[in-house]
């Protein structure tokens, strides 16, 4: 006992050299790579871009056998490389889009080290988090239509390592196919049934601060945004008719500090709302899906009353405003309950601090139109009236352009009495700035006016070249009144559209393809009905919408009812299966030479003569000569005619074949 107890163990019988990938295995492999990490690289740090192409280039070279594998020197710089990338590119930040920058480095580099079946394993099950990664970034129906591609060529990819023989390019993607849609139906169910737990992360759109309109408008900003025609958000009515073109203001922000020249955002947080004694009417209920901008407010008409989205987390603010508690990175649904009109049954009173504040300018700054104000108050004009020629004097002199003349320090003055031409923010600041000098409180608002009606899914689109800006005006005993100065001088902007207001140099900026063929139109408008359709049920089928869904379905959404419903579904589509799988066996096992001896062998069964299992033509047909010599010189024709079919690759024989089984016996 003592003696086994001190007994050196035997060493354990190496492993068996891994299997090295045939060279057509290793070409799907670069194929997929290629496509799997393109879509990544246009959202990640540049330099990954140079280490994907240096792995790629050399597994390439190897590939043709002109270089080796890579040294350690060549991996150890790689590697250097990729760590100094990431401190450089991440070293102020962890996130999501780091761990991903992560991910692609090892995506990379892992295709240098793939010899053997265990490590293309491995590469493939890092290209379907790369698959899932990709998601993160963009959830548009093209990029779900590329997700499926890219999981075609994983699956195929993983099918191909096991192949003992050549397949056609075509042959290896339909057997990939077939296996995506064997899991369809799963996947289906699932997202149907499967809990909503809501995003979980998100990865920031840095195109998105690129578009919309920023808390500081000058003139020309707006005019600028006028040319984009990216969708800005789109809008479905509750049930309801929309409102009329003249009511279809969308607000975004307040703007109440004036520099001389720029609007700004004062409390760029809001402040909570008051309570107020307001009789609200012409309530309205509609839901929106905006488009990431990169900034924390929302949209609504005029006065929101209530507003609700997945995440509760969307407020409204004292001045009307819905703000989200982030940035908007992904798109979002929220619905809102807004009312068009409101009456006060008590004059309402601003505070004096608040008129203060809504009145101020800054000093010295454009005097010749503090100059106008003065001559208009030395003729004993009211407020009233001093707002009427103020749109008069718009309607009277202005021109409504996509081009202005730029403008000096002192904007409002130059506008007023030298170029005349300006688009929205112009004359929104001019109005403000003028009733400012009077004493009557006003503030700038931007936001979005009109959109196009898309009757396909009955919603409205809003675009960014619908951006507009206008003024509230605060009047005693009304509260804030909207007045829009661009209507003054161009009416057709607000009821048509801001194309119809231009002159034919403008709009020539504005129009497209789309606007000169009616079939273009039609093509770009069932385009956007289906990225609405897409993002309204797809992507927004949340725990609420889930709930309905199944209540529809099923008749409610108790644990034991799913549970029953997901068992006879699973029997129902085993039963089809298996079904499908019985039908097409025979037309699979039979080839037309196999068929005719079929025929033979149900010709000999009356006479007692049955082809055991597992026995060759030959045998049978050696047994069947021991008792029936008559039939030898048939029967060894027919044996003779099937060997040169069969083994000898002599199709043209089948026909003489065929003929020979029909006229036996003889």
């Amino acid at each position: 006992m003592i003696t086994r107890l001190w007994q050196r163990t035997p060493k354990a019988t190496p492993p068996a050299h891994a299997e090295y990938l045939a060279r057509d295995k290793l070409a799907w492999l670069l194929v997929m790579q290629s496509v799997l990490i393109l879509p990544l690289l246009f959202n990640l740090p540049a330099w990954l871009w140079l280490i994907w192409a240096i792995s790629a280039l050399w597994r390439t070279q190897m590939f043709r056998g002109r270089w080796g594998a890579p040294g350690k020197l060549v991996k150890g710089f790689l590697t250097a490389v990729c760590v100094a990338g990431m401190l450089a590119s991440y070293s102020s930040r962890t996130g999501t889009e780091t761990m991903i920058g992560l991910l692609v480095c090892a995506f990379s580099l892992k295709l240098l080290e793939v010899n053997a079946i265990r490590d293309a394993q491995f590469l493939i099950f890092i290209g379907f988090i790369i698959t899932a990664s990709q998601l993160l970034f963009s959830q548009t129906p093209q990029a779900a239509v590329f997700s499926l591609v890219s999981m075609l060529l994983l699956v195929t990819c993983w099918r191909s390592l096991y192949l003992t023989r050549l397949q056609a390019p075509t042959l290896r993607l339909k057997r990939g196919g077939a296996i995506i849609l064997h899991a369809l139906p799963l996947m289906l169910v699932l997202f149907v049934v499967a809990p909503r737990l809501g995003p979980l992360w998100a990865i920031p759109n840095q195109q998105a601060a690129k578009t919309g309109f920023t808390d500081t408008i000058a003139p020309g900003d707006l005019g600028n945004l006028a040319l984009n025609q990216d969708p800005a958000f789109r809008v479905a009515f509750n049930d309801q008719t929309p409102p009329p073109p003249n009511q279809l203001y969308w607000r975004g922000l307040v703007l109440d500090s004036f520099d001389g020249r720029a609007w700004k955002m004062r409390d760029s947080w809001g402040r909570a709302p008051d309570k107020d004694s307001g009789n609200r009417q012409a309530i309205i209920d509609y839901s929106i899906i905006v488009e990431p901008h990169g900034q924390p407010w929302l949209f609504s008409l005029m006065q929101p009353l209530s507003v609700t989205n997945a995440t509760n987390s969307i407020r409204i603010t004292a001045d009307s405003l819905l703000m989200n508690y982030i940035p908007l990175s992904q798109r979002m649904r929220y619905e809102v309950k807004s009312a068009l009109k409101v009456e006060w049954p008590e004059a309402p009173q601003l505070a004096p601090i608040h008129r203060d504040m809504y009145t101020r300018l800054p000093a010295g700054s454009n005097p010749q139109a503090r100059a106008l104000i003065e001559s208009w108050r030395a003729q004993q004009l009211n407020d009233q009236q001093i707002i009427a020629n103020t749109l008069a004097l718009f309607n009277r002199e202005f021109t409504y352009t996509l081009q202005p003349p730029a403008l000096g320090p002192h904007s409002v003055d130059e506008f007023l009495f030298q170029s005349k031409r300006g688009f929205c923010e112009h004359f929104a600041s001019s109005f403000g700035f003028l009733l400012r000098a009077a004493g009557i409180p006003v503030r700038l608002v931007v936001g979005y006016q009109g959109g196009r009606w898309n009757p396909l899914e009955n919603y409205l689109l809003v675009r960014q070249s619908d951006a507009h800006a206008w003024t509230e005006v605060w009047i005693d005993g009304k509260g804030w009144q909207m007045i829009d100065p661009t209507a003054a001088v161009a009416p057709n902007r607000i009821e048509l559209g801001m194309s119809e207001a231009l002159g034919e140099s403008d709009r020539e900026l504005v129009d497209s393809a789309w606007q000169n063929s009616s079939l273009l139109l039609q093509l770009q408008a069932r385009w956007d009905a289906a990225n609405y359709v897409w993002q309204r049920w797809v992507l927004n089928y949340d725990t609420e919408a889930q709930e309905g869904l199944l209540s529809r379905l099923l008749g409610g959404t108790e644990s034991w009812r799913l549970t029953l419903w997901l068992i006879g579904f699973g029997l129902a589509g085993a039963a089809l299966f298996a079904w499908v799988l019985v039908r097409r066996r025979p037309s699979l096992a039979l080839r037309r030479e196999l068929k005719a001896i079929k025929k033979l062998e149900q010709k000999l069964a009356p006479f007692g003569y049955v082809r055991g299992h597992g026995e060759t033509l030959g045998d049978f047909i050696q047994r069947i000569l021991a008792s029936a010599p008559q039939h030898r010189n048939a029967l060894h024709n027919i044996h003779q005619l099937f060997v040169q079919i069969a083994y000898q690759n002599q199709a043209a024989q089948i026909e003489q074949l065929e003929r020979a089984i029909k006229q036996f016996p003889k």
